[in-house]
Order: C-alpha cells, then sequence, then structure tokens
C-alpha cells in the first residue's frame, strides 16, 4: 500500500457541474492564490493548530489532538454552523483529512457503476501533483474504473513539468482566467498570472486544455481593454475549448470581500459581447 496522503477538504460522489456527464469530485485542501471572490476560502490554507476553531466552537465538537498534531472533529455533536471557517485566521478547515490513494479508490468503487468520470478540484490540486500520478495509475489500470473520464479543475498556477507528468493520464483540463493584466491579476489574487497564461499556452498545446473560464469582477477585470485581452486569448486556443463567461456572485465570499460588485445584467451583455466580436462562442453562467 502506498504511504503517499493528501489533504482531502472533501468529495462528492455525484455532480453533473464540474465536467461532462455524472462526476465524482474529489476536492484537495492548499492553494496557491487568494482570490478576493473565493467561494471556497476554507480550502486556502492549511490547519496550524492555533485552536482558534476549538475555542469558537458552540458545541465544543472540535478539540485538538497534540500527539497526532490533528484537530478531532466530533461529527455527532457538531451542528455544522461553520463558525469554525468563518474565524480561521490560516483560511482553513478543522474536517479536512488525509487520505491515501488507495483511500480514494475504495471511494470511487462505491460509485463507479454511477458515474461517468472524475474530476480533481480544490484548493489548488496542481499542488500534489505526484498524489494525483499515482492515483490516476491507478485508475487507468484497474479493469473496472478505466472507463471513467479524469478531468483536472486547475488555476494553472503552476509549472510545466507538473502537467507533464499527468498528461499522459488524464482527458482534459478545466482551468481559469482571473485577468490578462499583470496588475489587475495580482489585485484580484494575490500572485502573478505568467505560469498561468503559460499553462493555457501549454495545455492547448497537447490537446488537453478543455474549458476556459473567465470570471467577471466589476471595478476589476471588466473594463473593454482588459476582456478585450481575454477575447484575444481565448481566440489564440482550439475552437474546440468551451468557453466561458462566469457571473462573479459574492454570496458565500469572506467578509472582507464582500464589498464586491456583481456584474448587473448590462454589463454581464456588455462583456459578452466583447468576446463574441472575437467570433468566440461564449457560454454565460
Amino acid at each position: 500500500m502506498s504511504k503517499l496522503q493528501a489533504n482531502i477538504s472533501g468529495i462528492i460522489k455525484s455532480s453533473v457541474i464540474d465536467g461532462p456527464g455524472n462526476r465524482m469530485v474529489i476536492f484537495f485542501q492548499e492553494c496557491n492564490l487568494n482570490c478576493m471572490y473565493c467561494h471556497n476560502s476554507h480550502t486556502i490554507g492549511l490547519c496550524n493548530l492555533c485552536g482558534t476553531c476549538v475555542d469558537t466552537c458552540p458545541t465544543n465538537s472540535l478539540q485538538i489532538d497534540s500527539e497526532n498534531q490533528q484537530i478531532i472533529h466530533d461529527v455527532n455533536t457538531c451542528n455544522r454552523c461553520d463558525k469554525c471557517l468563518e474565524i480561521c485566521p490560516e483560511n482553513s478547515s478543522p474536517f479536512y483529512k488525509q487520505m491515501s490513494v488507495e483511500n480514494i479508490i475504495s471511494e470511487i468503487h462505491e460509485v463507479k457503476d454511477f458515474i461517468s468520470g472524475i474530476t480533481v478540484s480544490g484548493g489548488e490540486v496542481m499542488l500534489h501533483a505526484p498524489f494525483l500520478k499515482l492515483l490516476f495509475q491507478k485508475i487507468r489500470s484497474n479493469s473496472e474504473l478505466k472507463h471513467l473520464s479524469i478531468l483536472i479543475d486547475s488555476n494553472g498556477n503552476i509549472n510545466q513539468e507538473k502537467w507533464d507528468s499527468l498528461l499522459p493520464y488524464i482527458d482534459g483540463v478545466m482551468l481559469d482566467i482571473k485577468a490578462y493584466s499583470v496588475d489587475i491579476h495580482k489585485q484580484i489574487t494575490g500572485y502573478s498570472n505568467e505560469k498561468i497564461l503559460n499553462s493555457v499556452a501549454y495545455l492547448n498545446l497537447k490537446n488537453k486544455l478543455c474549458e476556459l473560464r473567465f470570471v467577471l469582477v466589476p471595478n476589476y477585470n471588466n473594463d473593454e481593454i482588459e476582456i478585450m485581452n481575454i477575447a484575444n486569448l481565448m481566440k489564440s486556443v482550439s475552437p474546440s475549448v468551451r468557453k466561458t463567461l462566469i457571473k462573479m456572485r459574492n454570496h458565500g465570499i469572506r467578509k472582507e470581500f464582500a464589498y464586491l460588485k456583481e456584474p448587473n445584467e448590462d454589463e454581464m451583455i456588455h462583456a459578452k459581447s466583447i468576446l463574441t466580436q472575437s467570433d468566440l462562442d461564449i457560454l454565460v453562467i
């Protein structure tokens, strides 16, 4: 049995919104961006056992296990009020757990007859490339699972060699573009987008890019020049790649970013019109 483990924040055994068909979605903990509008901000960081969540829990369902360096979560008393997620200074969660490749393969076997594939997501799943490689190898070599398609949902903020280690095993990558301008990208995510733009070009070259998504955020990435640059980027990849314009929604984002304004209908129409002027077929969500 492999000793390799990964921090898993959750598994959805049936989803129709994370790729084609009915899919199992595996969410990995930890991210290398810090997006203002992140709706899963509790998957950004890793627990440092500071105890803030333990002190905050209204049902005393959390305690620190110092010996094993982990938070113990009592599911029987927890009412999932999520106050621990709101208060965590590390943008982490006491609920994620370490799982082996064998653990996840076992979970897939439970639903293999009801799904068309798996999608790995995050956090940023590509931070776990060695784990993913072993997981994908196990799926491809298993006669009962090898029919399942494998998709990666990523922000693309990683080096090319990590892609190279996984491309032989996957069917495609769904990638997010937060902004084209480096300055705007840093405002939204805290980081540069150089690696992301390189990932777009490289995955397209390798015929592994299956979706390119752009989230519209008023007052940040919705000016005409920025959207035109996004349009040119989308135009540069294969016509077979699905291009998606997504409306930023502030429900569920962190309180410090509650000031973010959702794009209205006119702003969405305007953004789509700029994109479609480049003869792009745009899906709006």
